[in-house]
């Protein structure tokens, strides 16, 4: 019994490769912790659901794995029916993930990450962090599954939400579809992509008209800030809240030293060079981000066209 605990221990379990006999790699999903226990583990459940529609993952549930091994063992025993002759063997992970789910005030934060269990080092690029209002907690551990298994397989899960390419994104796609060549941003459009600001979605789209995101404009902000500095205090009431060129000028200006903070109203010059009065007003496109960011960098860092 406890050789079987310790290796349970040193080896997370996992269910049957797929069908096909084609092993898939193989996830275990860990422990969550958290400020409020209940809602850490309604967002570990849905975690584990979206999760386990994957075709590129195996995905084993420890919780319920534990249960399963208990079974086996009362079965062993003679205690639950007859003995399996052969119980079906399972195999082992090759990854953990866990999670954490903090409350700050009315906001909420999942953080997840992804560690190898040979030497429980985190994975690079395997983790993903997400901020929202606290009702939204739902649509926000979707959202953190989600990306967080592209990160891991590179490819999208099947979703009902619109999916949007993260700002640091692993390889970009092989194709470029050019959707953007007669946009009036195109030059900052290439730059974007060029330099790793933007990334194309997965079909090869950059798709300039589609509107950003108060989650994907988030993760943008701390990616860049982890390069520039400054620390913008924007988070999303809403993972589908779309702000204007304004307030996104706004919170931009917050990144980098020596950056005169912008109103509302008195947008920098930078941000003035790059959009007209009546497009800042307007709702932010990934275009205009494009325009905005390469505004921004030739100011922050000298980058020149």
């Amino acid at each position: 019994m406890q050789k079987e605990r310790q290796r349970w221990w040193a080896v997370w379990l996992v269910a049957w490769s797929v069908a096909s006999g084609h092993a898939t790699p193989t996830l275990a999903i860990g422990a969550f912790e958290g400020d409020d226990e209940t809602l850490t583990q309604a967002v570990r459940q849905q975690v584990v659901q979206l999760l386990s529609r994957s075709a590129h993952l195996q995905v084993a549930d420890r919780a319920q794995l534990r249960a399963v091994l208990q079974e086996r063992r009362l079965r062993d025993l003679g205690l639950t029916g007859e003995p399996e002759r052969a119980p079906a063997p399972l195999a082992p992970a090759e990854r953990v993930l866990v999670g954490r789910v903090s409350l700050i005030g009315i906001r909420l934060q999942i953080d997840l990450s992804c560690h190898d269990l040979q030497t429980g080092a985190a994975l690079m690029g395997g983790s993903e962090s997400i901020t929202g209002g606290r009702t939204e907690w739902e649509n926000l551990a979707q959202r953190a599954a989600e990306r967080i298994h592209r990160r891991l397989t590179g490819k999208s899960l099947p979703v009902n939400f619109t999916i949007e390419p993260l700002p640091d994104e692993g390889t970009p796609p092989e194709t470029d579809a050019q959707d953007y060549i007669r946009s009036p941003y195109r030059a900052s459009i290439e730059r974007a992509l060029q330099r790793g600001w933007m990334r194309l979605y997965p079909d090869g789209t950059f798709r300039p008209d589609e509107p950003v995101s108060g989650v994907y404009f988030h993760a943008l902000l701390q990616r860049l800030a982890g390069r520039l500095g400054g620390a913008p205090d924007y988070t999303p009431e809403k993972p589908e809240e779309t702000l204007n060129g304004a307030l996104a000028v706004r919170y931009l200006s917050q990144l980098g030293a020596g950056q005169p903070r912008a109103s509302y109203l008195h947008p920098p010059a930078w941000a003035q060079s790059a959009l007209r009065q009546g497009e800042l007003r307007a709702p932010l496109t990934r275009a205009r981000l494009a325009a905005l960011l390469d505004a921004l960098m030739q100011t922050v860092q000298g980058v020149g066209k």
